[in-house]
Formats: structure tokens, sequence, C-alpha cells
């Protein structure tokens, strides 16, 4: 199965800037599909008021490394909103204190993202989107500057099932 995205702007904030994962097959972005998944009155609410607490305060701060618990492999900016005591992930990739990528996340049934289906699809998804910027960087056809990421922001994975 092939997949088709970008990486859209999604928020602006003072000290960082917000893009997320957008599929070329889905109307939203993959932050809003996250939201969606959790709508008042779930059983999640104090969770999604955390993380909007959190993302609140890193639009203020920053995306400093000290907010995040990263999930993914050494080096690849991997990361997911601290949340100590809850179950729900949503999963990001830090490109710099002042650029954050979001990808979708959910409530963790498992000991590790990588031993459920779900999580393990968006968390694969980031660290493969990494990879790709980091290659796209080197070879100078993107730019990170300041908040912003100029250039070709558009992907395709071939997943293998």
């Amino acid at each position: 199965m092939t997949k088709h995205y970008t990486i859209d702007l999604v928020e602006e904030h003072e000290a960082v800037n917000f893009y997320s994962i957008h599929l070329d097959a889905e109307e939203l972005s993959e932050l809003e599909r996250f939201f969606e998944k959790f709508p008042a009155g779930s059983p999640y609410d104090e969770d999604i008021d955390t993380i909007i607490a959190w993302l609140d305060r890193i639009g203020e701060k920053g995306a400093l490394e000290r907010y995040f618990r990263y999930e993914g492999r050494y080096g690849d900016g991997v990361s997911a909103i601290p949340i100590e005591t809850s179950r729900l992930r949503l999963y990001c990739l830090r490109l710099s204190e002042k650029i954050l990528i979001f990808g979708n996340g959910d409530v963790k049934t498992t000991d590790s993202w990588q031993n459920s289906s779900t999580l393990s699809e968006y968390v694969e998804m980031l660290i493969t989107t990494s990879k790709y910027i980091a290659s796209r960087v080197n070879r100078g056809t993107i730019i990170v500057c300041d908040k912003e990421i100029i250039g070709n922001l558009k992907f395709t994975i071939d997943e293998k099932k």
C-alpha cells in the first residue's frame, strides 16, 4: 500500500510552529484526526485537557527537549507528548525548539508502541518522515529556517504488508 502525504503548517505560535502530516486520502491532518477520536465527553477528557495544556506551554516556550518523551530510535526526533498518568499518546517529530511535526496517536494498550499495530504505524511514519527530511535537507531540497520548513514537503511511503 502506498501513502502520499504532505507536511502542512497547522498553527503558528510565538516560539514554535506546529506542522502536521496530512495524508492525501484524508480531509483532516493527522493532528486533527487524533483530536477527533476523543470528542468531549469521552473517557479521555482529562488526558486531552492535559495534552492541550502541554501544547499551549510548548507554543509559549518552544519545543524544549524536556517537554517530550522520546519514543522512536536514537536521533530521529520522534517523541510523545508526556502524560505520565495516561495511556493516551500523541506522537510528534521534534525538528528543533521551533518546529514540531505532529503525527497521530491513540490509546496505548500494549507494553510498547512496537507491539501495537495502530501506534507502530504512526511512529514508523514519523521515523520515515524524519529520514526523508534529513535526506532532503542534506540535498538542499528542504531548508529549515527559524520556525519554517521550506521546500519539497510531499512524501510517499510504500508499505510492505
